[in-house]
């Protein structure tokens, strides 16, 4: 991965963002921001970058957590989902879309996505962590599920409404400064 200054600088922004983004929600259980602010590095910067993005941001911000650190079969999970969050990013940040409606549906889509994963993962690594059997994971799953549906539609909205704000403000930001004059401020 070569990485120029720029790019790690970017990459560290994110990082610092996330967390904070992770705090500002954080008394509404499962409504966050983390998970697109790793989604939105993972589309301007990169696959390899969306991932690395997520595994960082995600360890300090479950190792640091207010509430306390989660206890590791669960903090593996979150920092996986995360990671997989900015490859997602990446993925979708090479795609080109054809009109305006698919593409907020492709990003809303994209939260949805993200937002299964983790919490199968999540849910999977307390199952394992207590002793697996199906019948736990399916009673932890249904205990959950009121969460579940909070999370999944709350980042699928946040996907396919500030999502894309947030991308098109800055991929506008990006091209201004390409065109401006050596020399000149903005």
């Amino acid at each position: 991965m070569n990485l120029s200054i720029k790019k790690i600088a970017l990459m560290g922004l994110f990082t610092a963002l996330g967390i904070v983004m992770g705090h500002t929600f954080i008394h509404i259980p499962n409504v966050e921001l983390v998970t697109a602010t790793i989604f939105i590095a993972g589309f301007l910067l990169g696959i390899k970058s969306g991932l690395v993005v997520g595994l960082i941001t995600e360890s300090i911000y479950s190792l640091f957590n207010p509430y306390g650190a989660a206890a590791p079969p669960l903090f593996i999970a979150q920092v996986v989902s995360m990671g997989l969050a900015g490859i997602l990013g990446g993925l979708l940040g090479k795609r080109n879309v054809r009109t305006e409606t698919m593409y907020y549906l492709q990003l809303g889509l994209a939260g949805f996505v993200a937002t299964i994963i983790f919490a199968v993962l999540t849910t999977l690594s307390f199952v394992l962590f207590i002793d697996f059997s199906w019948d736990k994971l399916l009673a932890s799953f249904i205990a959950g599920l009121g969460f579940y549906i909070t999370h999944i539609i709350s980042n699928t909205l946040i996907f396919f409404t500030l999502v894309p704000l947030v991308l098109k403000t800055l991929e506008k930001t990006a091209a201004s400064r390409h065109t401006t004059a050596p020399g000149e401020i903005r």
